[in-house]
């Protein structure tokens, strides 16, 4: 611990001086987080932010030291042969081993594997166990003791992801199959988890499952009921939702709620792992139903398209104009919040460089993943729209762009090089962008000329329009170089346009001028930007394997604002 707490501090202080540079991507926390197999999280506020993350990143062991902030994830190699036991008792097989140092004891002669956990729940400190039916062998493990009075050992496992991938959205549940009786068909020969959703989707099946051992996808179908409501587990507040039930021979347990919402809102797959919750209105009653364990096997489910993904009315539309990918998710959050709340408000999000950091190995294109998955975290949490992303490419003033749009989110991204941004904005040098090398932009009037085109494209006909950007007046040699020049940019653009200039309300916000300051943030948007900064984060480490949840994580809980221009006119462009 006491290493840990040096290499952090000496972390915090080169990330400190690295942010004012766009030479590097992000630090890495401490070396010894290789030799010692876990990965070390800044400024995490709880037990549960910690447990949170651990499953977030697709782990399960951590430890927790509050003092510091310190959420320390331990990693272990994939296994199909240890049991935890949650808070109630209930065994749950984890898909990683602990580590050998946390074996308190080994029992033999052990009947069954229920005896072993029976072992394991009578004894005091014991966390999980691995059974051997072959020598009768029970192992127990528990966590060891901590010189720290405030340390604390933890362990969590949610089974369920979503994916969205080559058109077919579905949650997968690791280790879990269903009963035969519920299948209708089955295929053998498949390639993929992904070839068997996309199988069950085209034959309009929901419940599918797949295992990697035999290449064999099934179908599923519960019991058709005419009172029996299944809700299956998707986002926190829109099931997937199928008429019918499962029998005898699917595990299931009783809940207390007197509507199938507050049903579904009662199935926590990390507590018993349940994938499901059934609501009977005959009887009002409520109960989850959980898979059987199969190491092989995936068990999965078609996310049909329930929620809208476009927006059918428009009554405001809200810029959010930056140099990076994560600046607005930083310094912007709380506006955004109530910007993506809105069913009725567009939030538009331009990114000026590709946030490159000067690397060549596909930094940007992840930071663009991340600033997605932050977006879509917003989405699911007011659950008005599909999260599932529609991308395009548009022509601006010569310039091909990319546009993604998110339920009511729209992302913009020019990708200039961040040298070759600060180029254009500041020296007006011809610069192009990194996916469109013969498309330069001649100077940052150029740059105008575009942002100005994305201005009318996204907020024709729509009276009431804000942007929000960088401060560039007071204090800017305390903020990025490029923070201070896209905002520059755009409010001479608002200010100077006959188009914006009565009608378009204006916010600075500081970047990291205040970014060490009073936390001023209020929940609910507080506690969002968290969950925001962590979607973002996961998107990035999936797809590039770098970790970002510290780099900035100090900083959260933060919007500082500059001196508002607030126009009452109404546009009309």
């Amino acid at each position: 611990m006491t290493a840990v707490i040096s290499q952090v501090e000496r972390f915090e202080a080169a990330n400190l001086a690295n942010n004012f540079s766009h030479a590097t991507g992000p630090f890495q926390v401490f070396a010894l987080e290789s030799v010692i197999d876990m990965n070390v999280y800044i400024n995490v506020t709880s037990q549960g932010e910690c447990a949170t993350l651990t499953a977030a990143y697709g782990n399960n062991f951590f430890t927790y030291w509050p003092q510091h902030l310190y959420c320390l994830v331990h990693i272990n190699s994939m296994a199909s042969s240890l049991q935890m036991l949650t808070a109630s008792g209930v065994a749950i097989v984890y898909p990683q081993n602990s580590d050998p140092a946390f074996v308190a004891s080994t029992v033999a002669n052990v009947a069954t594997n229920a005896d072993c956990v029976t072992a394991c729940a009578t004894k005091r400190n014991c966390a999980g166990v691995e059974y051997s039916s072959a020598n009768r062998n029970c192992v127990l493990y528990q966590p060891r003791a901590s010189t720290f009075p405030d340390v604390s050992a933890g362990w969590v496992y949610n089974p369920i992801s979503n994916v969205d991938n080559a058109g077919v959205q579905y949650s997968q549940m690791t280790l879990a199959a269903l009963p035969n009786t519920y299948i209708k068909e089955s295929i053998p020969g498949v390639a993929s988890l992904q070839a068997c959703a996309s199988s069950a989707k085209s034959k309009s099946y929901t419940l599918f499952a797949f295992n990697s051992a035999t290449r064999v996808c099934v179908y599923y179908a519960p019991t058709p009921s005419p009172t029996k409501v299944l809700s299956l587990v998707n986002t926190p507040l829109v099931a997937v939702v199928l008429s019918g039930t499962f029998g005898a021979d699917v595990a299931s347990g009783a809940m207390a709620a007197s509507t199938a919402a507050d049903c579904y809102k009662l199935c926590v797959p990390s507590l018993n792992l349940c994938f499901a919750s059934v609501f009977d209105s005959a009887s009002n009653t409520c109960t989850y139903v959980k898979p059987s364990f199969d190491a092989s096997s995936t068990l999965g489910w078609i996310i049909p398209k329930t929620l809208p993904d476009s927006m059918a009315t428009v009554s405001q539309v809200d810029f959010y104009f930056t140099a990076h990918q994560d600046d607005h998710e930083l310094f912007m959050s709380a506006p955004i919040y109530y910007s993506i709340k809105s069913p009725t408000t567009k939030s538009v999000f331009v990114y000026m460089s590709a946030g490159d950091a000067s690397r060549t190995d596909g930094w940007w294109q992840a930071r663009e993943t991340g600033t997605l998955a932050a977006s879509k975290t917003w989405v699911n949490i007011f659950g008005l729209y599909s999260p599932v992303s529609v991308s395009s490419t548009v022509l601006f003033n010569g310039h091909h762009i990319q546009k993604i749009v998110i339920g009511n989110t729209v992302h913009y991204f020019l990708r200039l090089s961040e040298a070759n941004l600060e180029l254009v904005l500041n020296k007006n040098q011809q610069k192009a962008p990194l996916d469109q090398p013969n498309e330069p932009y001649a100077n940052a009037q150029a740059v105008k000329n575009v942002l100005k085109s994305i201005i009318v494209a996204e907020a024709t006909k729509v009276a009431k329009v804000t942007a929000s950007y960088s401060n560039y007046l007071i204090d800017p040699s305390e903020d990025h170089v490029l923070h201070v020049a896209t905002g520059r940019v755009t409010a001479e653009l608002l200010n100077a346009d006959t188009l914006f200039k009565t009608c378009v309300s204006q916010t600075p916000f500081f970047g990291y001028q205040y970014w060490l300051d009073a936390v001023n943030m209020k929940d609910p948007e507080k506690i969002s930007q968290r969950a925001v900064w962590l979607g973002l984060g996961v998107g990035i480490f999936n797809q590039h394997g770098d970790q970002t949840w510290s780099d900035h994580s100090p900083a959260l809980g933060r919007t500082y604002t500059g001196n508002a221009v607030i126009k009452t006119a109404a546009c009309a462009f």
